[in-house]
């Protein structure tokens, strides 16, 4: 996968970890839940910016 395509896979999920934080969830988390999901988005962005970082 090229660095182009991976950094939109990032984001692409970091959307949808977003959108089951929202207000417009289908399903409530539980804060435990939640936790979990904000912790792995913490990841994905860090990860993110870092690409992004070595792209420019």
């Amino acid at each position: 996968m090229s660095q182009k395509e991976d950094m939109k896979a990032n984001a692409i999920e970091i959307q949808k970890g977003l959108k089951k934080l929202g207000e417009n969830r289908v399903v409530a988390l539980s804060v435990h839940k939640s936790k979990e999901l904000i912790q792995e988005l913490e990841i994905k962005i860090a990860k993110l910016v870092a690409q992004i970082d070595a792209a420019g």
